[in-house]
């Protein structure tokens, strides 16, 4: 009975962690809001933070690469939210090799960087002042697509990393062997 409830403990608290680092959390300013960075870059230039959402763009500047991301909030283990609201873009700056085959428009990603001011570049036929971070650790998840054929799916992926689908699907109408 004790080793059922040591694994049980450790199933529901490996669930919890965070999909980011300990090492790269410990600097990051988790006060911040994005709203603050979006409003006023330049004034924390040099701070680190914790940001994600969907690539809507890959493109690369010389030696650097920039992720256009479409900032979305974060679940409390750091994985991009798909049904929050945007509060804007941002451009994530790395100077290591990001694959644009693999970041490619549509995915999520979650990332630490530190602010390093603003951009402004045009976003369909307006300047838009993006705000520049450079990448100091980055994730990248798949979008979650329901099943086609179970769309009430109570086990359904919906992180989009495929660890939490731990069950299989069940048919449209409930649980599976759920007398009715």
């Amino acid at each position: 009975m004790r080793n059922i409830l040591l694994f049980f403990m450790i199933v529901l608290l490996g669930g919890c962690a965070h999909v980011m680092s300990d090492a790269g959390l410990k600097p990051v300013d988790r006060s911040l809001a994005y709203a603050e960075l979006k409003k006023n870059p330049e004034a924390l230039v040099g701070k680190q933070v914790l940001v994600g959402g969907m690539i809507a763009g890959t493109r690369s500047s010389g030696d650097v690469i920039m992720l256009e991301v479409v900032q979305l909030e974060l679940f409390n283990n750091g994985v991009p939210d798909e049904s929050s609201r945007s509060g804007g873009r941002f451009l994530a700056l790395s100077s290591e090799l990001i694959d644009p085959l693999l970041y490619r428009p549509g995915n999520f990603v979650t990332l630490i960087g530190e602010v390093r001011g603003k951009q402004i570049q045009k976003l369909e036929s307006v300047d838009y002042p993006y705000p520049l971070i450079a990448v100091k650790e980055l994730r990248m998840f798949r979008a979650s697509e329901p099943f086609a054929t179970y769309p009430n799916n109570p086990y359904q992926n919906r992180v989009g990393d495929n660890r939490l689908m731990l069950r299989p699907p069940g048919p449209p109408d409930g649980e599976p062997g759920k007398p009715r």
